[in-house]
């Protein structure tokens, strides 16, 4: 996958704590059919901070997924 965009998000959460991260927006070839697909994934600031890098536009990266299909995790491929 590549990193297309980054943007900042800050909203409350159901505990009224403000949470705060980055959507990161991706492109990949699609598998079955023709042309490219795209995705947001959101990861939380402290999920950022345990990268290990900071994720750039331009970034081929591998994204993986809990058991729930949210975004655990990403690195630099």
């Amino acid at each position: 996958m590549k990193i297309i965009g980054i943007r900042p998000s800050e909203f409350k959460g159901d505990d009224g704590q403000t949470v705060t991260g980055k959507n990161i927006y991706l492109t990949y070839p699609l598998d079955k059919g023709e042309g490219i697909g795209a995705e947001r994934v959101y990861l939380t600031t402290s999920k950022l901070n345990s990268l290990g890098y900071v994720p750039s536009v331009g970034d081929e990266v591998r994204v993986e997924y809990n058991r729930w299909g949210k975004c655990c995790g990403m690195e630099l491929i």
